[in-house]
């Protein structure tokens, strides 16, 4: 028999049969449970009740919904950058407050987690004496990832629980964790199927109930202070700052935890609740909130526009090289089968050659299975003709970079398809526009611009040309999306967007070069400020060759910024097949380790030769000068490219540089930088290096900015 006791917006209080109390979480209308002052306001009236209930012997804690709790709301996180300190600390002791109660009833509690609990849903799932969690749930601490740490007791009650060691991992490390590391690091009691959870639940609760499970002996105890390894504690903080330079709240998490160790639990949640402070109206905090709500918005509306596609049942690739393997691979493992096609068996031994290695990887990672791997692999059809093409919805082109050969490709392949099969071309340098100069249907052609390795990088360019029809571009985002890779239109240029931000920020290194300043100082400013790599390391990676041409091509589209009427450090270097590491040289000399890994060394014979690229000889430039020209070319680059509409916004623009080229995201994207350093003072540093000529020449828009004081980003808000 279940009687309800309460009934609100965001739970339920159900009085079961033998003294056992359900709250049930389950927000009207919304489809998921979210941690915010609604529920909280909810949970305190209920805990009230239950705490004089007569009978109560046990509580259960679950949800209605698909999943337990998905944590803060982060529309409220970005309304607390905004907040005066003295309201951050009273709302997160409120919430604490709140959550403990849950740990002080005078009877056990057991909490259900099916799907996943995560971060401020983790930390309520913490506060129940027993976590049952779901064979196919997740659960985790993704805090870190924004800036900032749990600070609704998860720092304070996670050590208590597991361990120190534990806590390092699971909080600063942000990780999301399935049911059996969840189970073995002591974070949940017991993991079972869905439809078993609630009665298992139950029999955790009975056997507590019946005095098996000393519940109130571990409640004292984790109500003091637990030992650390401080062996443990060194190397995260040494892993902290190697990995996060520009990021504090990974070595907060660990000075935090190390702080608290040997305090009491309420003293160590007064101390989360000031560091949580601390953290939140950083301006890395910022970043990270805003750059994540962006992402949710680019994703909305990315389904928006998918919504009225064809559904991607079958594809077609073209060019069995790597990046055709590659594409052919990402299609298939996410179930769609794929007709790969080239005009050589060698090339078509490659390209399953690739899909083969890239689904042994999965297999010897314990991620797949053998015999799905197999399944997949044989989804893969190689073939030398177009035979079963008319079956198929896209085609991805990835041939040679040449165009004629593209638009004989693209005449040929249009013959074998049903007409509105959409024809992509993963082009990254030739103009839609020109592919599909000499097709019928020039409506079916789009761009797909994969960046490489393509089953690692997150971002897929749909380039729109001139004819595309919009239905095509719908279907090139959906088929994008159907591949777990994150699709962002953009207008037919050259370069498109990404590579066009990316030819300013190397024609500004190449200028940097000419000036006199040392390449390894450029790195080393430009990653000490966040980038994972510095441009000349960067360009061994890519292949000077490769970039050599693309500047070239970008130059020729943009001589006013891009062009260069002298030798440049690339083409020096790259006239002497110093073409990064796949030559062995390039700006530094590279080596293999043991592990056939290239290793990087200095090289004095790069200086030699970019000596004769430096007409007024080597000279030391300021670190300030270097990452003021470095950004600031990206940054006119991007603002002109929203000028033209290149892109829709300035949040898609920054997207597209932190999933194509590892802009840093503390950093948010080149116009969420450009909105902290504000538009009058861009137009003061690119007052101080007009003589360096069009690079450093502000767009319409920026001057529109400036003058009236507004951002890029307008008024951004969730």
């Amino acid at each position: 028999m279940t009687t309800e006791l309460y009934s609100g917006d965001c739970l339920q209080a159900l009085a079961l049969d033998h003294g056992i109390v359900e709250i049930r979480l389950d927000r009207n209308n919304e489809p998921v449970n979210k941690l915010d002052a609604r529920l909280l306001r909810e949970l305190d009236l209920v805990l009230e009740q239950l705490r004089t209930h007569p009978g109560l012997r046990g509580v259960l804690l679950g949800s209605a919904k698909d999943a337990f709790l998905a944590g803060a709301d982060i529309a409220v996180l970005w309304s607390m950058l905004e907040w005066p300190r003295q309201q951050l600390l009273e709302f997160c002791g409120g919430m604490q407050r709140s959550l403990t109660a849950i740990g002080e009833l005078p009877v056990p509690v057991a909490c259900i987690i099916n799907g996943y609990a995560l971060g401020g849903g983790l930390e309520v799932a913490l506060c129940a004496d027993y976590r049952v969690l779901a064979a196919d749930g997740q659960v985790g601490f993704p805090e870190v990832g924004l800036g900032i740490l749990p600070g609704a007791g998860g720092t304070v009650r996670t050590p208590r629980l597991a361990n120190g060691t534990t806590a390092l991992e699971w909080i600063a490390g942000a990780h999301t964790y399935k049911a059996a590391a969840a189970l073995k690091a002591g974070m949940v009691d017991a993991v079972g199927e869905p439809p078993q959870l609630r009665s298992l639940a139950l029999d955790w609760l009975g056997r507590a109930i019946a005095g098996e499970h000393d519940w109130k002996g571990m409640r004292e105890q984790r109500t003091s202070g637990f030992a650390t390894d401080e062996a443990a504690f060194t190397a995260a903080r040494e892993q902290a700052r190697k990995a996060s330079r520009n990021q504090p709240a990974a070595l907060a998490v660990i000075d935090l935890l190390q702080d608290c160790s040997s305090l009491s639990r309420d003293a160590a949640l007064a101390r989360e609740v000031q560091a949580f402070a601390g953290l939140i109206q950083t301006p890395a905090a910022r970043a990270l909130v805003g750059t994540f709500l962006a992402s949710q918005q680019l994703k909305k509306k990315n389904r928006n526009q998918a919504a009225s596609s064809r559904r991607v049942q079958r594809v077609g690739v073209l060019g069995a090289g790597i990046m055709g393997g590659g594409i052919a691979y990402a299609s298939a493992v996410k179930g769609m089968p794929v007709l790969l096609k080239d005009v050589a068996q060698k090339a078509l031994d490659l390209g399953t050659g690739e899909a083969r290695k890239l689904l042994g990887k999965q297999v010897d990672s314990g991620r797949l299975q053998p015999e799905r791997a197999e399944a997949i692999l044989a989804s893969i059809s190689p073939q030398l003709d177009f035979r079963s093409f008319e079956t198929v919805d896209v085609v991805v082109e990835a041939v040679v970079e040449d165009l004629r050969v593209k638009q004989a490709v693209f005449a040929e392949l249009e013959a074998q398809v049903l007409p509105g099969t959409v024809l992509a071309s993963n082009t990254s340098s030739l103009l839609i526009r020109d592919i599909a100069a000499k097709v019928q249907r020039p409506e079916d052609v789009v761009g797909m611009h994969f960046f490489n390795p393509v089953p690692l990088m997150p971002l897929v360019e749909i380039v729109r040309g001139e004819k595309t029809r919009e239905e095509a571009v719908a279907t090139a985002v959906s088929y994008a999306i159907a591949m777990g890779k994150t699709p962002l239109v953009v207008k037919d240029c050259a370069g498109f967007l990404i590579n066009r931000l990316l030819g300013a920020y190397f024609t500004a290194f190449i200028l940097l070069i000419r000036d006199g300043a040392d390449f390894v100082e450029i790195d080393r400013v430009m990653e000490s400020w966040g980038w994972p790599m510095g441009p000349s390391y960067l360009l061994d990676v890519a292949g000077l060759d490769t970039l050599d041409k693309a500047l070239v091509i970008l130059g020729k589209a943009y001589p006013e910024v891009m062009g260069t009427a002298f030798e440049t450090a690339i083409q020096k270097l790259a006239g002497q097949k110093r073409y990064g590491q796949k030559t062995g040289a390039g700006f530094f000399r590279y080596e293999a380790d043991a592990k056939g890994r290239p290793r990087r060394s200095g090289d004095p014979q790069t200086y030699e030769l970019l000596a004769t690229v430096q007409p007024q000889g080597p000279r030391a430039i300021g670190d300030e000068e270097i990452l003021d020209r470095m950004m600031l070319a990206m940054i006119l680059e991007a603002g002109r490219c929203l000028d033209e509409q290149v892109a829709d916004s300035a949040l898609e623009i920054d997207a597209g540089m932190r999933l194509g080229t590892g802009f840093p995201v503390h950093h948010g994207g080149p116009l969420w930088y450009a909105d902290a350093v504000g538009a009058t003072m861009l137009l003061q540093r690119c007052e101080r290096y007009r003589a360096l000529g069009g690079l450093y020449t502000a767009g319409l828009g920026l001057h529109n900015l400036a003058a009236r004081n507004g951002k890029f980003y307008g008024s951004f808000a969730p």
